[in-house]
């Protein structure tokens, strides 16, 4: 029994090593008929993607031209691999472009035949190109200053705040690009971001969001600066001045005082005089808009304080005869 074992061990041994020979030398015949192939001449479309240079002088692509051409290429098989999974990105030239009229300019693309079949290798004949052309939106070049407006996010930690607001530096940004485009930017804004669990003065830097990818900023990023502390509440009850009362007329209010609520830094409290608020009523405010009561408003404060509130928020009155 244990010869007959060794006997099937044997062949078993010799199979699996002629199976071996035989994918080897398939291996190799592969290998070589491949190499064959591929060194020979196709002729075969691919597609590349463009990126466009030379652009007349103080002019700038205002529409989304054609980002992909396709070219009819005879070249060997080994270059035609390369091409279809390297993708390559082509210079295309403007400087032979004519005007179809207005601002729309065109490009025949055989007259950058020549220069495409220069990026590519010296084994490949380009033989045709699609699209015949290209169509382009040329506008002038113009830049404007316009104002950042943030969209920052500030969460502080409980019992502190800003002394005063945050400020950016800096305030204005130019804004550069074609005219068509320029003329609807009215301003620009900084990228949604957020400072959490804030207690201590902070400068931060914050990228703006560009509005398209034709616009050139002269700044890409803006500080943000804050002065923070420890906040406490603090208010006073103060007369008010009815303004723009005409002479003929005599008015009693009610109440004859009002609230006014403020925040302020811990360390500024004691700052805050009573007299460095003035609070007024237009009487003419309340005639012009058919109103019943008059309406008080903060026309002086110190400049440390925020979230001033004043209580309440519409005083009535009486008319005396």
């Amino acid at each position: 029994m244990a010869e007959i074992n060794s006997s099937n061990n044997s062949e078993v041994q010799q199979n699996h090593k002629k199976l071996r020979i035989f994918l080897l030398f398939l291996l190799l015949a592969t290998l070589f008929w491949s190499l064959i192939k591929l060194s020979k001449e196709y002729i075969a479309e691919v597609e590349f993607e463009l990126a466009y240079s030379e652009i007349p002088t103080n002019k700038l692509i205002q529409n989304e031209p054609d980002k992909k051409v396709k070219l009819t290429l005879k070249t060997v098989g080994f270059k035609l691999l390369n091409y279809e999974f390297k993708k390559r990105v082509l210079d295309y030239s403007l400087t032979e472009i004519e005007r179809k009229g207005g601002s729309m300019y065109y490009s025949e693309t055989r007259s950058n035949m020549n220069y495409l079949q220069a990026q590519l290798s010296a084994e490949t004949i380009v033989l045709n190109i699609e699209p015949d052309t290209l169509f382009f939106d040329l506008g002038v070049k113009r830049s404007k200053k316009v104002p950042v407006i943030s969209q920052m996010d500030f969460q502080f930690k409980t019992g502190y705040s800003f002394v005063g607001d945050f400020s950016l530096s800096p305030l204005e940004v130019t804004v550069s690009g074609p005219e068509k485009v320029i003329d609807t930017i009215n301003e620009i804004y900084t990228v949604k971001d957020e400072l959490i669990e804030i207690s201590e003065s902070f400068e931060y830097t914050v990228s703006l969001a560009h509005p398209n990818d034709i616009i050139v900023l002269s700044e890409e990023t803006v500080i943000v600066k804050g002065e923070v502390d420890k906040i406490t509440d603090g208010s006073y009850n103060l007369p008010f001045k009815v303004t723009n009362l005409p002479r003929n007329v005599i008015i009693s209010t009610y109440p004859k005082e009002v609230k006014v609520v403020y925040q302020v830094a811990l360390k500024d409290y004691n700052k805050i005089p009573e007299n460095s608020f003035r609070i007024q009523c237009d009487y003419k405010q309340t005639e012009d808009n058919n109103l019943d009561y008059l309406i008080p408003k903060l026309v002086d404060k110190p400049e440390m304080i925020t979230n001033v509130k004043i209580i309440p928020n519409k005083i009535e009155f009486l008319i005396k005869k």
